[in-house]
């Protein structure tokens, strides 16, 4: 593609908000510096195996001791607004009180953003847990240290922050992490997934009334990944496994964030209901919001198991869920790691929320493509991601143009990162990180938003 002279007037950035997203453990480094405590990542890091390329968010790209200039290119590049998430492990003690080192670098970083002319736009978590929370995301107790959490920050921080979210994409935190056991900390238990998910919704509505005690005026919200998933045939069978994984991606979370139970079929997944749930739990979880963050990346393709797996297995596990993922039938490109290019599916997306909940006014918090080109004669040709980055901007344009509320977009991400469970082996960067020397070298498709927001 690369035809794009010019963004849609709907998208023009007098009135729609441009920026580019980070996060805390992908970027900073300084993983013990002034102060910092453990997280689950860096716990989850030092565990054998569980990182493709073995590697950890030690140094990540130094953003700690970079950020002066990181935020220079931010504003270079032309954006007026970025995204990131706070460390909760940086800026509070093993004893739950104020680190203040860790909060003046926020200071400082926020006061650089400033200096730009560049809104910031916060997230409170993003997935970096405490590793010193016993029992973590399975531990009632954790909501509440998190609502503790928020108010720290909003007493310290938060009348610089005007927009907060209280999470990032709260089922990878419970899913990935506590059923398929990718992701920190690791477990693989179907019900403790479910009462994790739980645990953080709870969390974010506590999250939502402890700022607003200290700071009634940010706008508030929560970061999401809803998932468009299309059965892998018509059969009966696999249409009904792909509702009940829309069901855990999505009904799991939005239901309990507007006051509606959880889906049955995933209640009687967990089995003892009464130490999970509590009178009041709803009306904590269904706090109103000013805003919904929507992360978008591609499609997943869902079947039925087609045979009674033996106890124990990963099909087994598929079993207890009552779906498995396949690729897509001849996708018509892929991203450099593994995932269909499905530009169309934001637009479903969208509209499959819109049709099933009072959806507050809409951000997309997160789009972007894994794209390893390297640096060829200073340069590098990200042509892939520039196509995906292009037919995305059309599909936002298509749903405001349709009626969606949807007020601003952020790439994902500002620069190659640690990519997680991949390590460094993914590129998400619209500026390419030489992670040996820390050099930035921004990526034609970096140059490409300048030009776009600058026209």
């Amino acid at each position: 593609m690369n035809r794009m002279h010019a963004l849609d007037p709907l998208l023009s950035p007098a009135r729609f908000e441009w920026g580019c997203a980070t996060s805390s453990f992908q970027i900073e480094g300084a993983s013990t510096a002034d102060g910092k405590v453990p997280s689950i990542w860096d716990t989850f890091c030092a565990q054998s195996g569980r990182i493709l390329d073995g590697s950890n968010g030690d140094v990540a790209c130094d953003h700690y001791h970079r950020f002066a200039d990181d935020v220079k290119l931010i504003a270079d590049l032309g954006f007026k607004h970025y995204r990131f998430s706070i460390a909760w492990p940086r800026i509070t003690t093993v004893d739950h009180k104020a680190n203040l080192a860790g909060i003046d670098f926020y200071k400082r970083l926020l006061d650089a953003l400033d200096a730009h002319g560049i809104t910031p736009n916060a997230t409170l978590f993003h997935w970096d847990l405490p590793a010193h929370l016993e029992g973590g995301w399975l531990n009632r107790d954790t909501a509440y240290r998190f609502a503790d959490y928020a108010e720290l920050v909003a007493r310290h921080l938060g009348d610089r922050l005007p927009r907060v979210a209280t999470l990032n994409e709260p089922w990878c935190s419970a899913f990935l992490g506590h059923d398929l056991g990718v992701f920190a900390p690791g477990g693989q238990n179907r019900a403790e997934s479910l009462v994790a998910a739980h645990h953080l919704m709870l969390a974010h509505g506590l999250g939502m009334q402890a700022w607003r005690t200290v700071q009634p005026n940010t706008l508030l919200g929560i970061v999401l990944n809803p998932e468009l998933c299309d059965p892998a045939t018509d059969r009966p069978e696999d249409v009904a496994a792909a509702r009940l994984a829309e069901l855990e991606r999505n009904d799991s979370f939005l239901n309990p964030l507007f006051g509606r139970e959880w889906p049955q079929e995933l209640l009687e997944q967990i089995g003892d209901l009464g130490s999970l749930r509590r009178e009041g739990d709803l009306a904590i979880c269904a706090q109103p919001m000013d805003f919904m963050g929507l992360n978008y990346y591609t499609r997943s393709i869902a079947k039925a198991q087609d045979m009674a797996p033996s106890p124990g297995s990963a099909k087994h596990r598929d079993a207890e869920r009552g779906y498995t993922f396949v690729p897509p039938q001849k996708p018509k490109r892929l991203t450099d790691i593994g995932w269909e290019i499905y530009p169309e599916g934001l637009t479903r997306v969208v509209q499959n929320l819109q049709a099933q909940w009072p959806l507050p006014p809409l951000w997309i918090t997160e789009n972007g493509a894994a794209d390893n080109t390297g640096v060829a004669r200073g340069a590098v040709d990200d042509g892939m991601r520039c196509d995906y980055l292009e037919a995305h901007f059309e599909q936002v344009a298509h749903l405001i143009r349709s009626g969606a509320d949807i007020r601003g977009y952020y790439v994902w991400s500002l620069m190659d990162n640690f990519e997680w469970a991949h390590g460094y082996s993914q590129r998400f960067g619209i500026v390419h990180v030489d992670f040996q020397t820390q050099k930035r070298t921004p990526k034609r498709s970096a140059l490409m938003l300048q030009r776009l927001l600058r026209a």
